[in-house]
């Protein structure tokens, strides 16, 4: 308690209180964890697709279905012929429905500096965690001059191959050329 003699009276000083500091700090480091947490989830809270290319040869089970194979695996029924296959996964928390796939080139082929490829069972919904595959038999597709496979979605979001599955792509084609 303070007595000031200016107004006569005496003044009681509030009391230290590390509670409601406590409390103050608590809150705000809360409400932005909070707030990080929801731009995090928010930001996740998308598609996002995972592409695969591999060369295989393709096989009918005797349930009707289709089923691509490594060329060197030895499966009765199998073609002869070699395909490029390409496999789409949804990673993400969002659906999305896959349109096309095609190829871009580094140099003008015909005139035309990419290409669509014909799909088979497109477009397809890929759901959360959903995946889909599709062929050709066109093997130009993996020679030197392609620069990107790409695929699009109904949006016309463009999802690209890595660099380094193409490369790895290229390698396995002219492997499994050479032994066929």
């Amino acid at each position: 308690m303070c007595y000031n003699s200016d107004i006569g009276f005496s003044v009681i000083a509030p009391p230290n209180d590390n509670l409601t500091r406590f409390l103050a700090t608590w809150g705000a480091l809360l409400s932005t964890f909070g707030l990080g947490w929801t731009f995090y989830r928010d930001l996740l809270d998308r598609a996002r697709l995972r592409i695969t290319v591999h060369v295989r040869r393709v096989v009918m089970s005797t349930d009707g279905k289709w089923y691509a194979v490594a060329p060197d695996l030895q499966v009765a029924g199998a073609s002869a012929q070699l395909y490029v296959v390409i496999c789409v996964t949804n990673i993400g928390r969002r659906p999305v429905q896959w349109m096309g796939w095609g190829a871009k080139l580094r140099k003008a082929k015909d005139g035309k500096s990419s290409f669509v490829m014909i799909p088979h069972m497109l477009p397809r919904v890929l759901k959360e965690g959903d995946w889909h595959s599709e062929y050709t038999d066109d093997l130009s597709l993996v020679d030197d001059n392609t620069k990107k496979i790409t695929i699009w979605d109904s949006s016309g979001k463009c999802w690209y191959l890595s660099r380094r599955s193409l490369n790895e792509l290229r390698k396995e084609s002219k492997q499994f050329k050479l032994q066929a």
